[in-house]
């Protein structure tokens, strides 16, 4: 009885011991397994990697992106988006450029762009030094996936070749509409992806700064223009307009922004509904016969050979000509639309812009995209392109 009486006592403290310990145990456990099934951000959080969010991109594709994106690459033409939201920012987050943006100087007899020749480059040359990745069609990947981008932009991209180049770097690759804006419906997709890469940059209010900028300066060209009778307006033209490179008279645009936001009477409205660059038939230009002839800068050595040297054209050469900045060059310059929109407005109807000086207008344009860099940018176009000029025949190079 004696050794029962010791024994018990001995049993409930070895008892005791190991419900503490066992309690011990089921505690660490129950620190491992919540309560509620986490949510993404905490499981990211639990495991140190960057917290993802899906997008749909301008295309419909489902695309997981970093919530924070600190380094980005712009492929086919979108560097020029980026820079608008980033300004300067751009040089520490870019990454990469394309080769035409890295060029000194013009290639092929002035076909192709050079650096300088687009605005956000010219505001922000120092993106000239970052690496190029890609020249023409080809893509360095090896070179992208040492570069380490978060997200990678692309303008008019095949949906194969985006998921082919998402699968071999695992980066993602974000399609934005960043084309032409000459009607309301190409206005509206642009819109929808500078939001989208507002999003994606941690730049959505910059984005919606950006949009209520370029829509208080659409207003006001057509406050300007939209009741002047249509009798009061003479026909125009855009020669040359860039696309796949630099063309002659017949190169042009059915819905050139800057004649659609003045409301304009292009004689080759009728040919498509969309703003695009297309050739146009010799006999039908001659036949429209406008009564005034723009013509995008980088083209003018061409456009001028076409008309001094082709009798055909013989009725063009009493026309007045006058050089803009390039709209299309290396895809598209908004801001530059917009500064040539207000000089075609000046040149067809100088009454209702008697008030406009160019060149003020023009820096107060380009600063609004590009920041304070524009001004400077500005400078250097007008004077690299002979912008804003009336040009004679025989002016040609």
């Amino acid at each position: 009885m004696r050794e029962i009486r010791r024994i018990i006592p001995l049993l409930m403290l070895v008892i005791l011991a190991l419900s503490v310990m066992g309690a011990g145990c089921i505690g660490e456990k129950a620190k491992n397994i919540p309560s509620e099934t986490p949510s993404a951000e905490s499981k990211v959080q639990t495991t140190g990697a960057p917290r993802l969010v899906e997008i749909v991109d301008s295309v419909g594709r489902h695309v997981e992106v970093p919530a924070r994106v600190d380094r980005v690459l712009a492929i086919g033409c979108t560097l020029r988006e980026v820079v608008y939201l980033l300004r300067n920012e751009a040089p520490e987050k870019v990454v990469g450029i394309e080769l035409r943006e890295a060029a000194e100087v013009r290639k092929e007899n002035g076909k192709w762009p050079a650096g300088l020749d687009l605005p956000y480059i010219a505001a922000y040359p120092e993106l000239r030094k970052k690496p190029v990745i890609r020249s023409g069609k080809t893509l360095n990947l090896e070179m992208i996936v040492e570069l380490k981008p978060d997200v990678i932009f692309a303008g008019p991209w095949n949906i194969d070749e985006a998921d082919e180049i998402q699968q071999k770097t695992g980066i993602p690759v974000v399609i934005v509409y960043v084309g032409s804006v000459g009607t309301k419906e190409q206005l509206e997709k642009y819109y929808e992806s500078l939001r989208l890469m507002g999003r994606i940059l941690g730049k959505e209010n910059r984005a919606e700064e950006l949009i209520n900028t370029m829509n208080s300066y659409l207003a006001d060209l057509d406050g300007r223009t939209k009741d002047i009778p249509d009798k009061k307006k003479p026909t125009v033209y855009i020669a040359g307009r860039a696309y796949y490179g630099t063309h002659g008279v017949l190169g042009t645009d059915p819905h050139w922004p800057p004649f659609e936001w003045v409301h304009a009477k292009n004689v080759a409205s009728g040919v498509d509904d969309e703003s695009k660059g297309i050739n146009v038939d010799k006999e039908a230009l001659v036949q429209w016969n406008p009564d005034v002839i723009f013509v995008s800068a980088v083209s003018l050595p061409f456009v001028l050979s076409d008309i001094e040297n082709d009798p055909a054209y013989g009725p063009l050469k009493e026309k007045p000509l006058y050089s803009v900045m390039p709209y299309c060059w290396f895809a598209y310059n908004k801001e530059v639309g917009i500064v040539d929109a207000y000089f075609v407005g000046k040149i067809l109807y100088p009454e209702e812009f008697a008030d406009i000086d160019m060149d003020k207008k023009a820096e107060e344009i380009f600063v609004e995209f590009l920041g304070e860099q524009g001004r400077d940018a500005y400078r250097i176009l007008k004077e690299r392109f002979h912008a804003f000029e009336k040009i004679t025949p025989g002016d040609g190079e």
